[in-house]
């Protein structure tokens, strides 16, 4: 069975269009100036965390974010147009692209008040770098299926257990991890799945990255 989809073209607004212009414009600096080459391999994590201080101070993390937790409260579509251009340019992105997209507005929906001031302002500056922590040795991608508890102690939580293919992790300061605090039941497999902030300095924490 075919079908036919339609999409009529998106008219970008005047300031996403002169928005784009600056982004190329910052991105063709970068480049002449040997930050990185576009055609090269993967930039050193160095350079990449350099480049999201740069990033941060042109205001282009956190851009639809609010201004009292450190963004900018632009559209969507702005957005859109930087994330487009660093794709395009193939500019690196890698140690700030997880906490923009992802991990900055977990803490932002679901954070604590203290948590949400003290680090998406960082993440909004460039400063953290973020992973993700899903994928388990013995459940791959089928999360309902993570074993590593996080147990309530008198001091906080303590955490048991691995997490594997986690991107960066070796480079991030922090982690959000997905934990098990009870067991599933019957009827629901994701019962007692928490996501936890975890400072990926902590005492305790060994991590091990997988060299290709």
């Amino acid at each position: 069975m075919a079908y036919n989809f339609h999409f009529d073209p998106v008219d970008l607004p005047p300031e996403a269009k002169e928005l784009r212009q600056e982004v190329r414009a910052f991105l063709r600096q970068e480049i002449e100036a040997g930050t990185f080459a576009p055609d090269s391999e993967r930039a050193p994590f160095s350079i990449a965390k350099a480049f999201a201080r740069k990033v941060g101070a042109k205001g282009w993390i956190g851009m639809t974010w609010p201004k009292e937790y450190g963004g900018h409260e632009r559209s969507h579509l702005e957005r859109y147009v930087v994330i487009e251009e660093m794709l395009a340019h193939r500019a690196p992105t890698r140690a700030y692209s997880t906490a923009d997209r992802q991990s900055g507005p977990v803490i932002l929906r679901y954070g604590q008040e203290e948590i949400k001031r003290s680090i998406v302002p960082r993440i909004a500056s460039g400063e953290l770098c973020f992973c993700i922590g899903l994928s388990e040795p013995n459940s791959g991608s089928d999360v309902f299926a993570a074993s590593t508890r996080a147990t309530k102690t008198d001091g906080g939580w303590l955490v048991n257990g691995r997490k594997i293919w986690t991107s960066n992790a070796h480079n991030s300061d922090y982690m959000i991890a997905l934990l098990r605090t009870s067991p599933p039941t019957e009827e629901n497999r994701r019962h007692g799945l928490t996501q936890f902030l975890i400072a990926c300095k902590s005492p305790g924490i060994t991590i091990r990255p997988i060299v290709n």
